[in-house]
Parts: structure tokens; C-alpha cells; sequence
């Protein structure tokens, strides 16, 4: 079947799609309606990665729980306590020389009403070379002019900070509660990502050329880490457990500092790297990472220092790395679409979604995180909407068809039969046994004389119109009306193992219906002959671009055309020996003779079919 302007169409509507998944591959990375879904694929691959890693062993936290709380709420009052506590403890710790000890604790004011505290603490740092505190960056107030920043003293930017241009200015809540020659400190700033979950943790906070290190930068540094270039590290979070570093109630080392609890196994503390910092519910202190919603902001402190230490940081893929697999699917979907290949491409799409979800995972295990899920998403949306495209071709294959048969045939067979096969295959010509009806009105010229036009044409709609219906009764395929002839034939475009059967049942219930139409259309000269051969036809369409005829041609075509001229003075109805051979009712087939036709060398053997109560 020659090509139609809709399979041209639609093979440019498919390019279309492939062309505009490849573009939107790149677009779809950059979409900020997809990083919601992306990010979390990439935080379920965190957790994945998390659960495979062990904790340093160094790091502890001694945690200012609710339990401490509660104990202390005589002694302390309300949070925040005297720092005398925190001075106790910190010798006590000191005391067992660990590496290093971060209070993750605010002291940005002196206690007015303890200053006695202040100083304790203040007598402590001096003998302690290795304790951190820390300070904050703030946002200042819209209208408000921030301090200069080289007015903040100069410990605040020892390395690995760095001081600059002095016209810059920054808000930084530092802890002015103690003299600054005792600082040892650092940001304790934890930024979310845009979507509010934090993954990373700054390095420094920069002030154009000024660098203000973090706390666990800052702790790295001078234990002799190098600190890696960029400002901020992707958090390689360390872990199966919710809170992964060990930890001991505030409470209850302090209570072994004044030796009145249990007391704790020697060298606890020794080599430890400590931090100090609340868990507690109360104190809000609580962060959204990809781990817990309500994660305690201590151990986000000390799984940086964890990083750190051991250059344990998360990698990103490089966006190159991330589109290279779904380009390569989307190349082999493409192909495989223009072949017009859907069950391959529709394995191809879960055998790719799987490899890209495997591998994904397994380089997350190694530490690098690839998002795939935009590249996902653009695979199986060219996917869908090529579906729909085939789908949409589908359905105009099929109304084309129904248009074309319904011409032909009883429109509840139409519809049977394009749900059984494809069109393009019902409608290529192809051999097939027939069984052919020819049926011509008798002395239709002198039945034109003595009628008018305006008659004729009522005559024939009328005529035609009843035996159509007998024929589509019988599921016979209307090939064509010639004049005042009909032309049908069983055996296509479905194979039909009753089809002698079913012609001359058709055959016989058109002659019934003679009768009735002269009475209703008062012409009692009104006649008709039927001839019925069955034999091989090629079917299928034939014509020209601009109009096709769904048709059957061949000898056995001729032979039916021929035989029903034979019937004039003979019978209404006469059949081949070949339907006679292929009829399996109970009827009675009257010989008619042998008669040479045109064209044939052989004589045909023709028969009259009789129901059996027939005389």
C-alpha cells in the first residue's frame, strides 16, 4: 500500500519527539520542579553510603540532654547554666589530655550575674590550649550598617581565617564573654540547601577577601589536617545509627569530675576529640539533614570534624557524568522508535532506569553521588509520548479502516475485525480462496424505457439497499455496485471456512426477497440473475493515489461475472461445481449443463442449489 500523507506526518512527529528529549535532557538538570524528586533519590543514596561507614573513634560528645537538665535544674536553674560548670568539666577533661575539646555553646555575653562563673572559665581556657568555641555569623537587620570588620579582634581571623580589605563589614556574634587572647574559635553556622535540608557544611564564611574559618575547620587546621579549597565540603555522614559518635550525659560527667557518681573507666577522655553540646528537645538546637528531619545539631558539627580528619567528603558528579547515560538511552530509545520497535524500547527503558538506579548506588558507595532522576524522567517521558503518538496513529489507522470496510461491510464485523489484526495488513492485497457473487438485474433496459429517471434511481436505492442488508447478514464483503449489478465476495479480508455456504444462503434469501419488493414497489416485471463460482482472487486495494477500492480480481472473478450471464433462461441462481464442492448444506443442486464461457478453454459445470421442500 502506497505511503499516505498521515504516515508521513506522523514519522515527522516522532523525529520531533527525539530531536526535543535530547534538548530537554540538559533543561531538565537545571529545573528547580525536579530538584525536589532529585535530591531525594540523593539522599537515600547518602543514608545507603552512611550506613557503610564507621565513625572515628575519636570523636565523643559529652550532651547536655534533657536528663542533665533535670539533674541540674536545682543546682543551675534554667538553662543557660553558670559557666563554673562548664569550667569544672573542662579540667576535668583536661585533666585526661584529649586532642581537643569544641564547646558547640554561644558564650557572646558576660554573665552579669555570676561574673565570678566568667572568670573561673576564663581561668580554665588559659591553661587549656586545645578548646574551641564557637561564634556565629549574622544576618544584620535590614537598614543596620554591620560593624567594620577589622574591628573584631584579631584572633578572630587567626589561620586558617585571613584578613582583608578593611572597608568590609560583617554581623558576627563572637564570645565576647571572655577575653579574646583566649579564643580559639570558629563558625558554627550550618546553611540548608534551597530546599531546607543541609548537606554541606562551610569551610569559611567569606567577606569578599576576609575568611572567617568554621569551627571544625578551624579544629583540622591545628591538628595538622590539610583543609581542603573549596568554601564548603558535601557531608559524608558516618553510620547506621541515628546518632553515630558516642556520647555521655553532661550530667554524669560531672558529676565523676566532683567524684560523687559512678565514676568513669580511666583514660576515658585521653585522645579524644570532644564535643560539647545539647540533644536536648528543649533547647531546639535541632537541624533537617538528609539523615533525620530533627537531627541534632552536634553531631552535624562533628561529622565535619569526622570529614576532616579522614578527607572523607562527598564528590558530585560532574553534570557530563550525569547526562551521559541517559544521552546513551535516549540515542538507543530514539532508534528503536523510528524502527518502531516498542516492546524493545520499552525494555530498553526498565533495563536502563535499572542500570542508571544500580549504578548510582554503587557510586555512592564509593562516595560520588550522580543524580539520575531527570534523566529518568526525560527517557520515560519520550517513551510516553511516543506511545501516545503510536496510539494516535493507531486510532486513525483504524478509522480509516472502519471508514474504508464500512463501505464494504456490516459495520459490527468492521469493528470485530480491526481489533483482530493491523490495518496496513488487512488492507495489502494478498490470494485468498473466494467464493464470488455476481447478481444483475434482467432486461434492465426495457425496465429504463418504460420508467422515468426519478424511478430508476428509486427502484435501484430500494433494491439495492435490501440486498445489501441480506448480504451483510450473511458477512459477505460488498466489492462494488456496476450499474444495475452486484459484486460481493466471501473469504476477505478474514479467511472464512463457510463461505460457499454463506453465498448461497445470501444467494437464496436475495431471490426470497424478490417477491416483496415487486409488491412494494408495484413492478412485477422486476428480475433478477445470480451466478456463484469459488476459486482463487488476489484482494486488496487497488486504485490510484487519489482514490483507492478495496476489490477482488482474477479468473474466479471473471468466471462469477460469466456464469450469472449464463443464467437468463435457466435458473435465478447457478452455482460452480467448485461451490458445490465447498457447500456443506443439506440442498439439492439441479445440474444445469456444461457450457463454454469466454476466455476458458474447459467447459463449466453449472448447478442449480434447491432447498430440499423445493420442487
Amino acid at each position: 500500500m502506497p505511503a499516505r500523507p498521515a504516515s508521513r506526518l506522523f514519522r515527522q512527529g516522532l523525529w520531533a519527539l527525539c530531536l526535543l528529549a535530547l534538548l530537554l535532557l540538559p533543561l531538565l538538570h537545571l529545573a528547580p520542579a525536579l530538584n525536589g524528586l532529585n535530591n531525594a533519590h540523593l539522599d537515600w543514596l547518602i543514608r545507603q553510603r552512611a550506613a557503610e561507614q564507621t565513625p572515628d573513634p575519636r570523636l565523643l560528645l559529652i550532651d547536655i540532654d534533657d536528663l542533665s537538665l533535670q539533674v541540674l535544674a536545682d543546682e543551675a536553674g534554667k538553662w543557660p547554666w553558670p559557666r563554673s560548670l562548664h569550667a569544672e568539666l573542662l579540667e576535668y577533661l583536661q585533666s585526661q589530655q584529649p586532642q581537643a575539646v569544641a564547646f558547640d555553646v554561644l558564650f557572646s555575653e558576660a554573665d552579669q550575674f555570676n561574673p565570678d562563673a566568667d572568670s573561673y572559665f576564663a581561668e580554665v581556657l588559659q591553661r587549656s590550649r586545645n578548646t574551641y568555641l564557637a561564634a556565629l555569623v549574622q544576618e544584620p537587620a535590614e537598614g543596620s550598617q554591620p560593624p567594620l570588620l577589622r574591628d573584631y579582634p584579631p584572633q578572630t581571623w587567626q589561620a586558617p581565617g585571613r584578613q582583608g580589605t578593611p572597608e568590609q563589614r560583617g554581623l558576627l556574634l563572637l564570645p565576647k564573654a571572655f577575653a579574646s587572647e583566649l579564643w580559639r574559635v570558629g563558625s558554627i553556622n550550618f546553611r540548608p540547601d534551597p530546599d531546607g535540608i543541609g548537606r554541606r557544611y562551610e569551610l569559611y564564611r567569606s567577606f569578599a577577601d576576609w575568611r572567617l574559618p568554621s569551627l571544625p575547620a578551624r579544629l583540622a587546621h591545628d591538628l595538622g589536617t590539610p583543609l581542603p579549597e573549596q568554601p564548603s565540603i558535601l557531608l559524608d555522614w558516618p553510620g547506621s545509627a541515628r546518632l553515630p559518635y558516642p556520647r555521655l550525659s553532661y550530667a554524669a560527667v560531672l558529676a565523676a569530675a566532683r567524684q560523687q557518681g559512678d565514676p568513669l573507666p580511666a583514660g576515658q577522655f585521653k585522645d579524644k576529640i570532644i564535643v560539647i553540646g545539647t540533644t536536648a528537645a528543649g533547647l531546639h538546637d535541632l537541624r533537617p539533614t538528609p539523615l533525620d528531619t530533627l537531627y541534632p545539631a552536634p553531631f552535624i558539627l562533628m561529622t565535619a570534624i569526622d570529614n576532616l580528619l579522614n578527607g572523607s567528603q562527598l564528590q558530585e558528579a560532574s553534570l557530563w557524568l550525569e547526562l551521559l547515560g541517559p544521552l546513551l538511552l535516549l540515542l538507543g530509545l530514539s532508534a528503536l522508535l523510528l524502527e518502531e520497535r516498542l516492546p524493545a524500547a520499552f525494555a530498553l527503558c526498565l533495563s536502563g532506569s535499572l542500570g542508571l538506579f544500580v549504578g548510582s548506588y554503587g557510586l555512592a558507595l564509593q562516595g560520588l553521588l550522580l543524580g539520575v532522576m531527570p534523566g529518568l524522567i526525560c527517557l520515560w517521558l519520550l517513551l510516553a509520548a511516543a506511545l501516545a503518538l503510536f496510539y494516535l496513529r493507531r486510532r486513525q489507522q483504524l478509522q480509516d479502516t472502519i471508514r474504508l470496510f464500512s463501505r464494504f461491510m456490516d459495520p459490527v464485523v468492521v469493528n470485530q475485525l480491526v481489533t483482530r489484526d493491523d490495518p496496513e495488513a488487512l488492507l495489502a492485497s494478498k490470494e485468498c480462496q473466494l467464493t464470488v457473487l455476481f447478481s444483475d438485474i434482467r432486461n434492465f433496459t426495457t425496465l429504463s424505457e418504460q420508467h422515468s429517471a426519478a424511478e430508476i434511481v428509486r427502484l435501484l436505492e430500494g433494491y439495492f439497499s435490501s440486498q445489501v442488508e441480506v448480504l451483510f447478514k450473511h458477512q459477505a464483503t460488498l466489492d462494488k455496485f456496476i450499474g444495475d449489478a452486484i459484486m460481493a465476495f466471501w473469504g476477505a479480508p478474514l479467511d472464512n471456512p463457510q463461505q460457499a455456504d454463506q453465498a448461497i444462503l445470501a444467494a437464496m434469501e436475495m431471490l426470497d426477497n424478490l417477491d416483496a419488493f415487486r409488491r412494494d414497489y408495484n413492478c412485477p416485471d422486476f428480475d433478477i440473475g445470480i451466478g456463484l463460482h469459488t476459486g482463487p482472487a488476489v484482494v486488496g486495494l487497488v486504485g490510484a493515489r487519489q482514490r483507492y477500492d478495496y476489490t477482488a480480481i482474477g479468473d474466479t472473478v471473471n468466471l462469477a461475472s460469466r456464469i450469472e450471464g449464463l443464467t437468463k433462461g435457466r435458473a435465478h441462481l447457478l452455482v460452480s461445481a467448485a461451490t458445490r464442492a465447498a457447500c456443506s448444506l443439506p440442498l439439492d443442486f439441479v445440474p444445469q449443463g456444461e457450457h463454454q464461457v469466454k476466455g476458458r478453454a474447459e467447459a463449466v459445470s453449472l448447478f442449480e442449489p434447491r432447498r430440499k421442500n423445493d420442487e
